[in-house]
């Protein structure tokens, strides 16, 4: 059985999710279905990269990735089938699968082209009930990737910052993502990081010019309401309080800046 995971930024309000389950389902019943989450911030696209990684990290090979944050629907922009992993991501050409291009190199890149496999007519503000959702499913059904389209070895990246060091004794980062409970993800990894400490040194996390400590391990090695600096489990230095939201405490949100010294 094929699986399809579905990522987006539409929110369970509205009956977008219904109605693209709803496609997939008439076109192959028997696929499983999994929701990785529909609440990315509206137009979010890093913060739908970061979550877009770390679902790929836990599933297998042969897995189907829909993710639509799309803030550029129906404009020239293209629609990417990629092959990471030996997973497959069906994602807009706006940088969603920067953060897994970092780290895997792609095996094969697809521009979405075969209008035949759309639901018509195809509206100019839904392509992920139209073009995703019926192009996922004829894949899971065993659809070659070459019949979905020409293949390609151009796709769109985000700018990201690949060097934070800066006058050799300071990392800035920034937020790059605020969880459900007010952590805030900078864009700091654990092997920049690593590079940067010294075995002499033990480096402390600033934000908004307040400490929040050395860096630890987790949120109960700190008193209820007290700040803390970690590893996340995504592999990013995040900042957090103890049972406390760290983003209503410090004023702070996507593209708050975060030291290290």
């Amino acid at each position: 059985m094929a699986t399809i995971t579905l990522t987006s930024d539409f929110g369970l309000a509205d009956y977008h999710v219904g109605a693209i389950k709803g496609i997939i389902l008439q076109i192959v019943p028997d696929v499983r279905l999994v929701d990785i989450t529909h609440e990315i911030a509206p137009h979010d696209v890093l913060g739908g990269a970061l979550v877009l990684r770390e679902a790929w990290r836990a599933f297998a090979p042969g897995t189907i990735h829909v993710a639509i944050v799309d803030p550029g629907v129906g404009s020239q922009r293209k629609i990417i089938l990629a092959q990471y992993g030996r997973q497959y991501l069906l994602v807009p050409d706006n940088g969603l699968i920067t953060l897994i291009h970092q780290i895997s190199p792609p095996e094969r890149l697809f521009v979405v082209a075969n209008e035949a496999l759309f639901c018509q007519p195809v509206s100019p503000t839904f392509h992920g009930r139209d073009v995703f959702a019926p192009v996922a499913a004829h894949l899971a059904r065993g659809l070659k990737p070459e019949q979905i389209g020409p293949e390609t070895n151009l796709v769109n990246l985000l700018e990201l910052p690949v060097e934070h060091l800066q006058d050799g004794n300071k990392l800035v980062g920034r937020v790059i993502h605020v969880d459900r409970f007010g952590n805030l993800v900078t864009d700091l990894s654990a092997d920049e990081l690593r590079r940067f400490v010294r075995k002499d040194h033990v480096p402390e996390v600033r934000v908004a010019n307040r400490s929040m400590g050395p860096i630890r391990v987790t949120f109960a090695d700190v008193p209820a309401g007290e700040p803390v600096a970690y590893i996340g489990s995504a592999g990013f230095l995040e900042v957090a309080f103890n049972q406390k939201r760290a983003d209503h405490e410090l004023s702070a949100g996507k593209g708050t800046a975060v030291e290290v010294v």
